[in-house]
């Protein structure tokens, strides 16, 4: 009888505990320092420190859309983004190690950013997704950026946690 108890106990405690989302986390953290390549909108990667704590957090990151290059947010993920300043880097993180810098530029901005990644919460971000282009507002022919958007370390991350769509 207690046999049977014990096990009865263990099997409740394991089919209640919260399992570990498969894959690393992605978070998307701004930069305690950091340098511009000279004449360039562009963070200097041998330059960057990132801060301690991600301002999104895996958590908050509830989807990802290769085709669109969009994050679906949290509520409070997204007000973050939005409350950034024009030209304020960041990077995008798989386990804290950076896939790709690059900077926020806010969609009412005058001034261009060619040569990064730039994060656009969008007007009021609406459906709470923020957007990764390449470049601000766009990119021309004469203008090459890396194109880190569908990383596989990061594609795969958020492929094993259910959050591509």
């Amino acid at each position: 009888m207690r046999y049977l108890i014990f096990i009865l106990l263990v099997s409740a405690v394991c089919f209640s505990c919260k399992k570990d989302t498969a894959g690393k986390p992605v978070e998307i953290y701004l930069l305690k320092t950091y340098q511009t390549v000279t004449g360039k909108c562009q963070v200097n990667a041998s330059t960057a420190l990132l801060k301690d704590t991600a301002m999104i957090a895996n958590n908050d990151i509830l989807a990802y859309s290769p085709t669109l290059y969009q994050f679906k947010l949290s509520e409070r993920a997204l007000q973050k983004a939005k409350d950034l300043d024009d030209f304020t880097p960041f990077a995008v993180c798989v386990d804290k190690e950076v896939i790709y810098y690059g900077i926020f530029k806010s969609n009412f901005s005058s001034s261009s950013c060619d040569n990064s990644i730039t994060m656009d919460a969008g007007w009021g971000g609406a459906n709470n997704h923020i957007t990764m282009n390449l470049g601000y507002p766009g990119t021309t022919e004469a203008t090459v950026i890396d194109d880190l958007r569908n990383d596989p370390v990061l594609i795969t991350s958020l492929q094993q946690q259910g959050k591509l769509k």
